[in-house]
């Protein structure tokens, strides 16, 4: 199939001589309601794509504010008429976590709360459940993102946010290096 044509497109951006790629990021939405976050929080590092980080990693302005809706979002949702999800105890490096037999399932992984990334360009980057979480051991499944450590909130000399694989997985990138622009599209759920 020709996914180039459901393409969204985002600038990117150089950042001190560094060869890592970066995009910036307007604002985060949990299921379509913006996160609170501190004016500064996003303006300062941007967001750096990695293939070596399973996970997503936060600095602490946009980590707790993020994972705070996240969770105020899954507990305010029913779930396929299943209990209300129920926290676990976090396992390292993830700071939330639940039992997987309060989550309902659905194509798009554990049915919670969808993350939404808005960036510059007009394109949304848009997690479902198997983006956002992430079974760590049976029975129990995390938000897959993490809290830096040893950033400062609003440290430019770090990004503000650092997606990783499972944030990746399921897109196509188009690293558009003539335009200097990314492009990204959500493979389609097969079923069958």
């Amino acid at each position: 199939p020709q996914f180039t044509q459901s393409m969204q497109y985002t600038p990117l951006v150089t950042k001190g001589g560094s060869p890592a790629h970066y995009i910036s990021l307007k604002s985060i939405k949990v299921d379509n309601t913006g996160v609170t976050l501190s004016q500064s929080a996003l303006a300062t590092g941007g967001v750096m794509l990695s293939t070596r980080l399973p996970y997503a990693l936060l600095r602490s302005d946009v980590y707790r504010p993020l994972v705070d809706a996240f969770t105020k979002a899954l507990a305010a949702q029913p779930v396929n008429g299943a209990p209300v999800a129920r926290a676990v105890k976090p396992v390292e490096p993830f700071g939330v976590c639940y039992d997987t037999k309060t989550l309902g399932n659905n194509l798009g992984g554990y049915a919670v709360p969808n993350v939404l990334l808005a960036l510059d360009g007009g394109g949304d980057w848009a997690m479902t459940g198997k983006n956002s979480m992430v079974d760590v051991k049976p029975g129990t499944a995390c938000v897959a993102f993490v809290e830096m450590k040893g950033v400062e909130a609003g440290d430019g000399r770090a990004p503000a946010v650092i997606l990783g694989g499972a944030q990746m997985e399921d897109f196509v990138l188009d690293f558009d290096m003539e335009k200097k622009r990314l492009g990204f599209t959500r493979l389609p759920h097969f079923t069958g």
